[in-house]
């Protein structure tokens, strides 16, 4: 910060909040990740932010278009799939976004 600004800053948690004039500022580092992985939300007069990425590779004996998720009464998320003969010879390339 330099001498002679209006900014004040302190760090709370994993991020960083300035006053900035007549508004607050909260930065946080989450340069790993794409726009789609963040969440924000703000309860209680508190800021939450969430980044997160799970990419583990499905088997090759898993039909891909066949997965499904649910959510337990724990907050256990569960993901299943199907699964058939490898075929070795193909290599599928999509996206599915699956609804919880």
């Amino acid at each position: 910060m330099r001498p002679g600004s209006d900014a004040l800053g302190f760090s709370s948690g994993a991020g960083n909040i300035r006053t900035l004039g007549d508004s607050y500022q909260f930065t946080v580092d989450v340069r790993d990740f794409s726009p789609e992985d963040v969440i924000v939300t703000t309860s209680n007069n508190q800021i939450e932010v969430r980044a997160e990425k799970v990419l583990p590779e499905l088997p090759e004996d898993v039909d891909p278009t066949s997965v499904t998720s649910s959510l337990g009464a724990e907050g256990t998320l569960t993901v299943k799939a199907r699964r058939h003969p490898a075929k070795h010879d193909l290599v599928q390339t999509f996206r599915t976004e699956i609804k919880i």
